[in-house]
């Protein structure tokens, strides 16, 4: 049943957003375990640092093979995100971390951006947070596709279909 749901979702979703294309996927592992695999969708025929403006609509589904804490989310993008922020862009990220709930196998967690709506997180069709703060989508898609990525090769596998 629950392949079912998240097979239901994915059409849905896939539905939702016909105009992206998919842009690359990888597998994002910690030593020699893998954790999820994820998948970076967006426009067609654009750079990533197109992708990453906030003019162009993009998503980036994770989903998982093993059980994650909050905790687990929250010290992940801490590793990747800036030490210092700005005010508005602090309390996004802080909204966002209290948005997230563990998972176990086969949930999937998806970052949604639409330039007219911001931000979603998405937990198994579920949005379970939203926000709009200018700069928020290249700062926090930036913890897989910015400068310093958790995972350069990620990163690479993510990008593969952009233009240089």
């Amino acid at each position: 049943m629950r392949a079912l749901c998240g097979a239901l979702l994915l059409v849905l979703s896939n539905l939702a957003s016909a105009d992206l294309t998919q842009a690359g996927a990888g597998t994002a592992r910690w030593g020699m375990f893998k954790v999820y695999d994820a998948q970076f969708f967006t426009e067609a025929n654009i750079s990533l640092e197109q992708a990453l403006s906030e003019q162009t609509p993009a998503r980036l589904e994770l989903c998982y093979v093993r059980s994650l804490s909050v905790e687990n989310f929250i010290e992940g993008a801490l590793r990747a995100l800036p030490k210092r922020l700005t005010i508005d862009l602090q309390h996004a990220v802080d909204r966002l971390h209290v948005a997230y709930q563990p998972v176990r196998q086969g949930d999937c967690y998806h970052l949604d951006y639409k330039p007219e709506q911001g931000t979603a997180l998405i937990l198994n069709g579920k949005t379970l947070v939203h926000i709009d703060t200018p700069g928020f989508k290249a700062l926090y898609f930036g913890i897989w596709l910015g400068d310093q990525p958790l995972s350069a090769v990620l990163k690479r596998n993510l990008s593969a279909g952009l233009k240089p």
